[in-house]
């Protein structure tokens, strides 16, 4: 009687012992089935990322082929060669007072893609930023501005811009976006100068065709 009562204990001890190794592999096989499930995840995450960055590289270079391919694009492109590499703007610039103004009529198209083709206002600002300098620059008398337009060549420095910033350089994008609250209010500061140096300009002008004519009446009176 006693055996059997410690046959039926070891018997017990047996059994327990065996559901606890079961229960351990059992244990080792979910830990390995849920870290294999949470790496699936990880590549399942990996790969649509890789899917969304790849449908964005492929949309950005559809967007910069569309942009590169419209018509304001190489319009703006054949005025840069006309008015900087072929110096029409600053011929132009000789025109006294009101040369610099008519020569930065070429700067419209260049405003209207960064606004409505690329529809980025720090780029816009950018651009009007180095126009406002060029005429600046234009303005100045005695025919030293007239000489720095045709060195100045504003029309490439802004389609380079675009260009840049259109495909994707993280570094203009960094500066014309990190920049674009000073650009605005430099604009607006040269406005004002380009305004009163403009005005002063063409008082100048006014002066000196008067002078030039009674000088000339005067001397057709000698005679």
């Amino acid at each position: 009687m006693m055996e059997e009562r410690k046959n039926i204990k070891e018997n017990e001890s047996n059994f327990d012992s065996h559901d606890t190794v079961v229960g351990q592999d059992r244990g080792g096989v979910l830990d390995e089935s849920d870290s294999l499930n949470d790496v699936r995840d990880s590549l399942d995450k990996g790969s649509d990322a890789n899917r969304k960055e790849e449908v964005r590289r492929q949309r950005r270079e559809k967007e910069i082929r569309n942009l590169k391919a419209s018509k304001a694009y190489k319009f703006i492109s054949t005025v840069t060669t006309l008015a900087d590499k072929y110096f029409l703007d600053a011929l132009l610039g000789l025109v006294p007072s009101v040369g610099d103004l008519v020569s930065s009529i070429f700067g419209l198209p260049f405003i209207y893609v960064t606004l409505f083709k690329v529809k980025s206002i720090p780029l816009t600002l950018a651009v009007i930023y180095n126009y406002l300098v060029d005429i600046l620059l234009g303005s100045i008398p005695f025919f030293i501005g007239d000489a720095i337009d045709f060195f100045s060549k504003a029309h490439v420095k802004n389609l380079d811009l675009i260009t840049r910033y259109v495909e994707g350089d993280k570094k203009t994008i960094r500066q014309v976006r990190s920049k674009a609250l000073l650009t605005a209010f430099l604009i607006i500061i040269l406005s004002v100068i380009i305004y009163f140096v403009f005005r002063l300009l063409i008082g100048v002008t006014e002066w000196t065709w008067t002078l030039l004519i009674d000088m000339f009446k005067w001397l057709i009176g000698l005679f």
